[in-house]
Formats: structure tokens, sequence, C-alpha cells
């Protein structure tokens, strides 16, 4: 299958910034690449660097500026793709739908490359001297926004478009494309937790084009297509540990400053700028913490592979915003069906998996509704698979800690659900609340669910890791800002403690792994801010936690670290597979030989979405699992049982 990735942004920088190195990944693998811009971007219209203090007595230019920040982004493509800024492309109207029209480029020499830019009005003026606003479409509050034609065009004319035009147009693109993945913004971004009064962390714009993104999503899904789809966080990742490294930000600078004109001739190469980029940047892309981190908005997890009823395998995810499920046609046979596509609504993009072992499966989630008026409900959600390993009950709601809180943008921020089945079938469901604390609600052995319960915190990352250890209790490690928290139990069923007192360093943004390593002790791994190095954090024999965690290396990457313990063998040793820095699996296996030591990492496959999972088959044989950016479901298994056989082949 080819794959087909398209990008849906608010403004011209937004990919470069907030999805970047993933974007120039999918260019340098010949995938199918569609950026749409849904803006013109014209800001204040002044192409000067913000922090000139001379740029206040520049005239504004809304349509030289839009003009300008176009270019500039054609011209980082060019680059990305052919190392020519300068190359040239097709441009040409098209009608999305009837009476809205946007520009097409398409790249000279790679038809696979395109971008379309939709050019809706920032902020369209009134008679009143005011400005509309793109949400105020969305929303319902305006009937139309007019768009805002750049110079030397194909398409002059001022258009009025209404939301269902958007909508529409989008739908159109989607039917054209056939995205295998798509690329979105954050419906639903944090709010700054370190300011009393409530401060959204992201620009509304945003906001906005991931609501459109996904009404267009929903239609495009009901016409029987299901893409996998990623969101990316924005301005929010300067609240955590930065997850690029030096190579991986020093690349991505590299792209921001042709975007920004900084390589740029004297004169425009197309024709169409005075001013070549977006000089608004300056002439260090280095000064903003956009640059650091690339980050998902749903962080990725790496339990979403597990040994189910009948001895077999089972995979899930989230396809379209719809359950889908994978199963082994037998036990141990390394063969695989589905998936199958399941049940309604729309469930972000990572799904909390759990059970008894070798049981059924326990789901929980996070389902989007939208309610008249442009808002938007975002509960936590929980299903279970059949004792027979086939089908799934409905989709249950458990609300979530702030659902009755009067102020609705408190619940939108339901975090990323971590769950867990003690031996007695309790299940425990975690998810980070509005305070950026956590809060747990539980079901009994009756099969009775107690009331969400706030276990405290702050200022911790979306992204827990549950275990259940080998007494029976139940742990959960979430990063925070300078470490990582841990909530644990004395005993089975009883209430939750917090451990303070880990030492791990900065963790990175994306997630921790947490194994059961023996011998009552527990392992986690994680990232490195700034470096993305896998560390290892391994318990004392007595329970305490050592003074900092033991780097590992890893080939760069984002995401968490998916792990299996080894037996006999030691932290370095363990099972373990992560996203690497060209988007692909990357695994480190034991050696046959005990006194071999250390990591052993190795890449293979093609580019993947969110994170590998890893489990161990009925017959005790390890299994690697990715969902590639083609939506399809791909596997390694283990060519024996035995620790430090290798993998196969990808099947």
């Amino acid at each position: 299958m080819t794959r087909s990735v398209l990008h849906v942004i608010a403004h011209q920088d937004d990919d470069l910034y907030f999805m970047n190195p993933d974007l120039v990944r999918s260019l340098q693998d010949g995938d199918r690449v569609t950026t749409v811009v849904l803006t013109a971007g014209e800001g204040d219209g002044i192409n000067a660097d913000t922090g000139d203090p001379q740029r206040v007595a520049v005239p504004p230019d809304f349509v030289g500026y839009s003009t300008e920040r176009g270019c500039g982004l054609r011209s980082a493509y060019a680059r990305m793709v052919t190392g020519d800024r300068d190359r040239p492309w097709r441009r040409e109207a098209v009608d999305l739908v009837p009476g809205f029209a946007a520009e097409r480029f398409t790249l000279d020499g790679h038809d696979q490359v395109c971008l379309y830019f939709l050019q809706l009005h920032m902020g369209a003026p009134t008679e009143r001297g005011t400005r509309t606003r793109l949400h105020e479409l969305w929303e319902g509050a305006l009937r139309t926004q007019a768009t805002l034609p750049v110079r030397g065009g194909t398409v002059g004319e001022v258009q009025q478009v209404t939301r269902e035009q958007v909508i529409g147009a989008l739908t159109a693109l989607l039917a054209d494309v056939r995205p295998t993945m798509v690329r979105a913004m954050d419906p639903d971004p944090e709010h700054d937790g370190g300011k009393e009064e409530y401060v959204c962390s992201d620009h509304v714009d945003h906001t906005t084009t991931a609501q459109f993104t996904l009404a267009a999503l929903a239609r495009h899904r009901e016409a029987g297509h299901y893409p996998v789809v990623e969101h990316y966080r924005a301005y929010a990742n300067r609240f955590w540990g930065y997850n690029l490294d030096s190579v991986a930000t020093a690349e991505k600078a590299e792209y921001l400053a042709t975007y920004a004109g900084l390589d740029a001739p004297e004169r425009c190469a197309h024709g169409t700028c005075e001013t070549c980029g977006d000089r608004q940047l300056g002439g260090n892309p280095y000064r903003s913490t956009h640059m650091m981190s690339t980050a998902h908005r749903y962080t990725p997890t790496t339990t979403w592979l597990r040994l189910g009823p009948g001895g077999r395998l089972n995979a899930f995810g989230v396809l379209a915003g719809r359950l889908a499920f994978w199963t082994e046609t037998g036990p141990a046979t390394g063969e695989w069906k589905g998936p199958f596509v399941l049940g309604d609504g729309w469930l972000c993009p990572t799904l909390a998996v759990t059970g008894l072992p070798g049981g059924p499966a326990e789901l929980v989630g996070l389902r989007r509704q939208n309610v008249v008026g442009g808002g938007v409900t975002v509960d936590v959600v929980h299903t279970a698979q059949d004792p027979d390993g086939g089908g799934f009950s409905g989709w249950r709601t458990l609300e979530n800690p702030d659902w009755t809180h009067g102020d609705g943008r408190r619940q939108r921020e339901a975090g990323v659900p971590s769950a867990a089945v003690d031996p007695a079938g309790r299940l425990h469901v975690f998810v980070r609340d509005y305070a950026q604390g956590v809060s747990l609600r539980r079901r009994d052995v009756s099969g009775a669910w107690g009331p969400w319960e706030n276990l405290g915190g702050s200022f911790v990352q979306d992204a827990g890791a549950v275990l259940v250890t080998e007494r029976g209790t139940v742990e959960l490690y979430v990063p925070g800002k300078n470490s990582v928290w841990r909530w644990h139990q004395t005993e089975p069923g009883g209430a939750f403690l917090l451990d303070d007192t880990l030492k791990t360093g900065r963790p990175a943004t994306g997630g921790v792994t947490a194994v059961d390593s023996g011998e009552g002790r527990t392992c986690l791994y994680f990232r490195e801010a700034g470096t993305q190095q896998v560390m290892a954090y391994r318990q004392h024999p007595d329970g305490r936690w050592p003074g900092s965690g033991a780097g590992l290396g890893g080939h760069g990457g984002t995401g968490p670290v998916a792990a299996l313990w080894a037996p006999e063998r030691g932290a370095r040793e363990a099972y373990l597979a992560h996203r690497g820095s060209r988007g692909r699996l990357v695994v480190s296996l034991p050696d046959r030989d005990k006194e071999v030591s250390g990591t052993h990492w190795h890449e293979s496959g093609d580019m993947l979405a969110h994170a590998p999972a890893m489990a161990y088959d009925a017959a005790g044989a390890v299994t690697v699992a990715v969902i590639g950016t083609d939506g399809r479901l791909r596997v390694r298994r283990q060519l024996s049982p035995a620790v430090g056989s290798p993998l196969g082949p990808w099947r």
C-alpha cells in the first residue's frame, strides 16, 4: 500500500515547528505528502523581526506578509525534498467545493508533494473596526469568514466561506488524497498550570483547525476510510522536558531558517515576494522553544499488544476514531488477521489496554463528542473483550474527574488513561486531571464502580504507566517536570500512597515504561530530556531508589520505550524497542551469552506511527508490533523462545 500522509495546519510554520522531523522523514521516504494551510497567517501584517524595536514604525501589509510566509514554506519543502530551496512549483486554482477555491502548489519533478493554501483570514476586518476570528466561524457566531488572496495568486477574488464549506473542502481533500495517515493539531490543549486563572497554552487557530479537521475526518470515515490519526502538541511543549536531541533540533533549525528567508536570494526566485520568508522569526531559529520538542498530544503507550483468550496475541489501536483490533489466527502462529474496526463515536488515538494474564482485554480510552454551539465533551470510556476473544461490549462512560465542573474547558483536558487489573479482578483507571495531578476510578470485585478519587500530585505529564507487581499490588508511574512520580499500594486493593523519593533526572516528554524485574523490584525505562537516550532506573532490593538513571543509548527518536524483562539478566539486557530518529523501529535484544552485557541497538522496517509494543506469545517467543504510517500492523517474532534468539523477518 502506498503511504499517503496529510498534514492539516493553521499557519505556514506549524508543521515545521510542531510536526518536524516526522514531516521530513515522510518526504525523504518518498511518501505522498500533502499539506493544507487553513488560514492566510497574516498576523499583524508586519514582516520584521519581532525583537526589533523599530518594527512599530513599519506599516502593516497583510497581503504581503501572507504571500511571503507562503513562499517561505514552499522554499522549506523544496529544500527538504531536493536540497534546492528555489526549486519551482506548479501553481493552480482548485475548486474544492462550490464557491470555495484554493491554490494548489505541486513541486516540480515531485508530483507526490503538494501544498494547498485555503487563505482564510486569521482576522477579517469589519466596519466596526474589529476583526472576525476563525473560531467564531467554527462556533457558529459567524455565518462566513473572508479569505485573503495573496499577490500573484491564481485565486484572486475574496471569497466569503461558510463553516460547512470549510468542512466540505477538507472532506473533498481527504477523498482525493486518501491519506493512510493524518497529522493534525491539538484539539484540546492544556492550560498553563503555572497561572491561577485559566490561560490556554495554545493558539486558538490551532485548536479550531483541529476541530475542522476532525469534523472532516468523521465524514471521511463514513465513506469507509480509516486512516491513522496523530495529533501534535504545539505551544504546550514549553512546559515539559524537551524531547529532541541536538541532531534533530539542528535539522529542524535548518529548514526553519529557510522558511524565515535567512538563505533567500535578494530577488524572489518565483517573483512573488518583496522579502522572501517569514522575517518575524529573526536570525536565530533557536530562540523559540518550539524548536526543542515534537510531541504527540495523546502520548502513545507500549502495552497495546497482549496475549489473550485462546493463547492468541491481540493488538489494539485506533483508526479514524474507532477501535481497531487484530488477532493471531492461532497460538504462536505468527499469522494475523484484521483489522476489525468496531464501535461508534470518536476515540482519541491512545488506548489503555489491560486484563488478567491470558484473559479478555479491558480497554480504556478518551471519547470526544461535539455539542451544540461548537463545544466539546471528553469522557473516559471503557469496554471489555468477549470471553472467547472475539467482539467487544459497547463503550461505557466513566465521565472524568472534572465532569461536573461548571467550566467546560476543564473537562476537555482529561488525560490519556492508564489502567490495570489486579489478580482479584479489580480494575484501576488513572488519568491526569485539570489540576495536573492524578485521579483514579476503580471497579471492585463485584463489578461496581466507585467515584473518582483525587490522588494529588502536581505538574505531572499526560503519560502514566501502570504495573501490577508479583504481590498483586498496583503501582503508577508518571513523569513530571524534573523526575518521575510514583503511587503504590502496600497491599492488594489498598489505598494509594505517594512516593516522591525517585531521582530519575529530568524525563523527556513522551512517557515512561515500568516492568517487574523480579525480587519485588521495579525497573523504569524512559528518555532523558535533551539527549533522548534511553534511560534505565531500577529499584534497589531494599525498596529504595538510586540517585540517578543509567544511560543505554538508543539511536535518538521520540516516544516511550517498550520493554520486557529477560530472565536472569539485568536492566541493560532487557528486550527494548522504541521509535528511533528516522521514525523506524529500533530494538535491543539480550545476547545469548549471559556474560555479554549492555544494549545492542538495531533499526529495521519503515516509518511507524505512535510507538511499538512487545509481548510474549503462547510459545514464550517475544513479538514486536508496530502500526505503520500506511495503517497496517506489522510484526517481528523471535525465531525461538530462547533468550538471545534473533527476531525473524517482518510479517
